[in-house]
């Protein structure tokens, strides 16, 4: 059995995982669904009040009875309504709710993931996932679920009064309907694999789209607007051939159900009308019976589309449960301690990694970061100094070997505190759309205005923001894509500032900039490295002479260490370096 078909089968755990979702609000779900049952019982009742009102007034030709069972029925037309707004106010706002609860609970579980999660899915996926596949689940879960009993109710009641009236015409009219509506059930098993295809279609689409605007500038550049419209237009083409599919089915469905119940009608009128013209039936009866024909087409529909609906709803949440089902970071160990109030000593012990099987980055990695000191990690592209720092974050868990802080094994330190007692400054700076004020306070959510402030001055960020309207209010747009590139370095130095660290790494935070950006961007870091255990990532070997102890990296090893002088002294792979490079 292939992947494709195991999605079009229903198991009663999955839809009963389904439903789960709506126990939160059962209470409130369960009295929509009484007023259901009430303006249901309403519903069947108007038959059989239409069929005594024209029969009394056909008999007494008495105006004011038709007017007095008129009243009756508006009256219980207008109860019915009433019941069915408030009914659906309440399937509403359970709706909404459980849409709200399923995103803040992706979102939440999301971030909750590893790194390597996010490695191999791109945001507009993701996005698809919260948006599309969450709202194709409200419908199901709210206002089908409410609906389910009242429509049974009418059904079988319906067809109780029916078989009453006429049992022959009865069977014969229910198992046409019966045919008609065993179509839906069929096509649902189509549309549920094809909302699947067509939810991964347009995550695709959705994923290229945002891709192509989060690098707008990268577009322009290189005058590829072109490029990304085919592109995009290319995975459009295939979300339309599959909504296209879709339509099919669905026209289909509609189709047949509308001529189908057109026939039904037409048979019933005909054989109605010649039943009571040979004195079998009379006029009200016949009019009762049409009533109820077309009162119980209503649910029969309705059940056979929430068949449908609920193939759909499955399908998108397949991929939802997906989510949910990866697997968050490795829990914290019950004897996990927070950070040690210690020196700051750093220590890699043969430590192991591989991002792929069989593709080593690091082969038995042995380093110290010296506590208070500034340690720089140089080597070639590709020889594994990002996945060191990386690896300290426990973004990724070594493969083997052991990473400790003051002699106490990471994976003892509770993650959080961990992270919490970490800073970085990384080559391409990270900021969110808000103002300069936000994007500093993210380093510590408590601070004060006046911390906030004292950590900008430290950073330099102060003597630019002052020339700015609205000063540290500033709004920096998406990205900080405002500011230049040494002012989003000094804000995110700030920002590391306020958190106050006890280890610092650096990701070659200077490398991108010119040289009065860089001389501000230095004065600051001077700052923000003074006493703390520091690792500097270094693509420039001119950045890093000054540091107390270089490590080169080379085949997932450190290949020798010590400082600037000592190293060109040695005339190893350093010196090679070194003069390489020309530094």
């Amino acid at each position: 059995m292939t992947d494709e078909d195991k999605l079009v089968k229903l198991t009663l755990p999955g839809v009963a995982r389904l439903f789960q979702l709506v126990a939160p609000y059962k209470w409130r779900l369960l009295l929509a669904g009484v007023l259901t049952l009430f303006s249901s019982s309403i519903t069947l009742s108007l038959p059989l009040i239409t069929q005594k009102a024209i029969d009394i007034v056909a008999k007494t030709q008495k105006l004011d009875q038709l007017d007095h069972m008129v009243y009756v029925i508006a009256g219980l037309v207008l109860l019915s309504a009433v019941l069915g707004f408030t009914q659906y106010m309440l399937a509403a706002n359970a709706g909404n709710r459980i849409v709200m609860d399923l995103r803040v609970k992706l979102f939440s579980h999301l971030q909750r993931l590893p790194v390597v999660f996010f490695d191999r899915r791109r945001s507009g996926d993701l996005a698809s996932h919260l948006s599309n596949d969450v709202g194709m689940l409200q419908t199901t879960l709210t206002d089908d679920v409410v609906k389910l009993p009242g429509n049974f109710v009418v059904l079988l009641g319906g067809m109780g009064l029916a078989l009453y009236v006429d049992w022959v015409l009865t069977v014969v009219v229910v198992g046409i309907l019966a045919v008609v509506m065993s179509g839906f059930v069929i096509s649902g098993l189509a549309l549920r694999k094809l909302t699947r295809k067509g939810l991964d279609a347009l995550a695709d689409a959705m994923g290229s789209m945002s891709e192509a605007m989060a690098n707008i500038r990268l577009v322009k550049a290189f005058a590829r607007e072109p490029h990304e419209d085919a592109k995009v237009n290319e995975k459009l083409v295939k979300v339309f051939g599959i909504t296209m599919r879709t339509a099919v089915w669905e026209g289909m469905m509609g189709t047949v159900a509308a001529a189908g119940m057109t026939l039904v009608i037409l048979g019933v009128f005909w054989y109605g009308g010649r039943s009571v013209l040979e004195g079998r039936i009379t006029v009200g009866k016949l009019v009762a019976f049409v009533m109820i024909i077309v009162f119980i087409s209503g649910p029969m529909a309705s059940l056979a589309s929430f068949w449908s609906r609920l193939q759909r709803a499955v399908g998108a949440a397949d991929r939802l449960f997906g989510i949910l089902d990866e697997h968050p970071e490795v829990a914290d160990a019950p004897e996990a301690i927070p950070f040690p109030n210690r020196a700051g000593e750093v220590k890699f012990a043969d430590i192991r990694f591989s991002y792929v099987d069989d593709t080593p980055v690091l082969k038995g990695l042995n380093l110290t970061l010296p506590a208070g000191k500034v340690t720089a990690i140089v080597g070639p592209s590709g020889s594994g100094k990002t996945t060191v720092s990386a690896l300290l974050y426990r973004f990724y868990e070594a493969q083997s070997g052991q990473i400790s802080i003051d002699g106490v094994p990471i994976q003892s330190i509770k993650r959080q505190s961990l992270r919490e007692h970490i800073g970085i400054v990384p080559q391409d700076t990270i900021l969110f759309d808000g103002t300069i004020r936000e994007n500093i306070r993210y380093g510590r959510l408590d601070a004060s205005d006046a911390e906030i402030e004292a950590a900008a001055r430290m950073a330099n960020v102060e003597e630019f923001v002052l020339g700015f309207k609205d000063g540290y209010e500033t709004a920096i747009g998406e990205r900080g894509i405002t500011l230049s590139g040494g002012q989003r370095q000094r804000v995110a130095i700030a920002r590391v500032m306020l958190k106050d660290p006890r280890i610092l790494v650096l990701d070659e935070a200077t490398s991108a900039l010119d040289t009065i950006s860089e001389s501000l961007v230095r004065e600051a870091l001077d700052r923000l490295m003074e006493g703390r255990t520091t690792l500097v990532i270094a693509h420039r070997l001119s950045t890093v002479q000054n540091a107390d102890q270089i490590a080169v990296l080379a085949d997932g090893l450190v290949q020798e260490s010590g400082t600037h002088a000592d190293l060109l002294l040695n005339g190893g792979k350093y010196a090679e370096l070194y003069e390489l490079v020309g530094a």
